[in-house]
């Protein structure tokens, strides 16, 4: 329980900060700036899913099973191909989101920068040594410390723009201190005597995590430049309801850490039976989650929104429900598919599920507004979690307590 504590305090922390910044920014700049922000934030998460490059998915099973010296090379690898990769794709994160912003492009611009420097993040790390409070003190505090000046300097009377440029800063700090942290670079001698794979080895290896995590990403963050092209106007309403479902979810991310580094720990034997707890768990935590968060919706909304942006019931009730549905699909796929070695089976998912949602988001956002778009949002998040289920339910994961038997059927289907 102390783990999950830590864990839960860290993303709380977090998501409050994300949170307080969204009435900050609207009293400073005007909804439709906050919306071309948002719109660029989204953006931005797709950008630092590729930075990230699938340690966040992979990472934590890796690193729980790992020696020191494998730890440490482990990290180091991933740092390097994160650094290789940062510039260009935040700048065609910029790029994309400068395009879409018309009239407010720098805002989308910033916010799709700020955004993309959380695939430095490190969090990975310290979920797979279950070392909550040395991501509290290395990553969230720097994080948290930025924004908070950000929201100072907005109710003082800066720009949105500054808001958002002290949330980079604070970014960047939290990739320095856990890097300091973990790889003690005091230590060189340590660090010369990791023996490191070729780069390209490296990016081959992580090709499953990474095209499960950018399709994940894609999902969360397409709908909102979607609805900003082709049903502006309802835009603003839009992004507030977006932006709770996924700082509610962050928030609730330590559930998923903790399973995800729980699940691979399993004795000999163990696993499957850990698969199926974990999802019996996932499924009626979700459900309490999408009831809970449909009561409390009307009056968060108001108050994020400074008393400017007006859901619907209906939109409310689809947004809750998709809330509980990441908080099962993330458990299936991040927790129990990594564990057994089948990320494959959470990409194709994820593929079908973009395919199949994305459009339905688009015709739904000209034809119902804001309420079609999460229509579609929820279609594909349908499939892509009946897509897991049942790769597993085939396996027989569900219906064997042979754990030898079940994990192999699962490897090889």
């Amino acid at each position: 329980m102390g783990k999950v504590f830590g864990f839960g305090l860290s993303m709380l922390f977090l998501a409050v900060a994300s949170l307080a910044t969204i009435p900050a920014m609207v009293a400073a700049s005007g909804p439709a700036a906050w919306g071309m922000i948002a719109a660029g934030q989204a953006i931005g998460s797709i950008a630092a899913v590729g930075i990230a490059y699938g340690w966040e998915l992979s990472g934590p099973a890796v690193i729980a099973r790992a020696d020191a010296e494998g730890r440490l090379r482990e990290y180091v690898e991933s740092v390097i191909c994160k650094l290789i990769l940062c510039l260009p794709i935040a700048g065609v994160a910029f790029g994309l989101a400068w395009l879409i912003g018309r009239d407010l492009a720098l805002f989308a611009g910033v916010g799709a920068l700020s955004t993309a420097s959380i695939g430095l993040t490190s969090s990975w790390f310290f979920v797979g040594r279950a070392r909550p409070f040395a991501l509290l003190l290395c990553e969230t505090l720097p994080r948290v410390t930025g924004t908070a000046v950000g929201i100072v300097f907005m109710l003082a009377g800066s720009s949105a723009l500054i808001g958002v440029l002290w949330q980079l800063a604070g970014m960047l700090a939290a990739f320095v201190v856990s890097f300091c942290w973990i790889v003690r670079p005091w230590r060189m001698h340590a660090l010369r005597a990791v023996r490191r794979r070729p780069i390209s080895a490296v990016f081959w290896a992580q090709r499953n995590g990474l095209a499960t995590s950018i399709t994940t990403a894609t999902y969360g963050a397409a709908p909102i430049a979607i609805v900003t092209i082709f049903a502006p106007g309802v835009q603003p309403i839009y992004a507030v309801l977006d932006k709770v479902q996924r700082q509610v979810n962050v928030g609730l991310s330590p559930l998923t850490a903790v399973i995800q580094g729980w699940v691979p720990r399993a004795p000999r034997g163990r696993l499957p039976v850990r698969v199926r707890q974990a999802i019996s768990f996932s499924v009626v935590f979700g459900v309490i989650l999408s009831v809970g968060m449909f009561i409390v919706a009307p009056e968060l909304i108001g108050w994020l929104g400074s008393g400017q942006i007006h859901p619907s019931p209906l939109a409310l009730a689809l947004m809750s429900a998709i809330t509980g549905m990441v908080v099962i699909e993330s458990t299936v796929s991040k927790a129990c598919l990594s564990a057994l070695g089948r990320l494959d089976v959470a990409a194709r998912a994820t593929v079908t599920g973009l395919i199949v949602g994305l459009p339905l988001v688009a015709l739904g956002a000209v034809l119902w507004g804001a309420e079609g778009a999460l229509a579609g949002i929820i279609s594909g998040l349908t499939v892509r979690l009946g897509i897991e289920i049942i790769s597993l339910a085939r396996s027989g994961l569900f219906t064997r307590e042979d754990a030898g038997s079940s994990t192999m059927q699962v490897e090889e289907s």
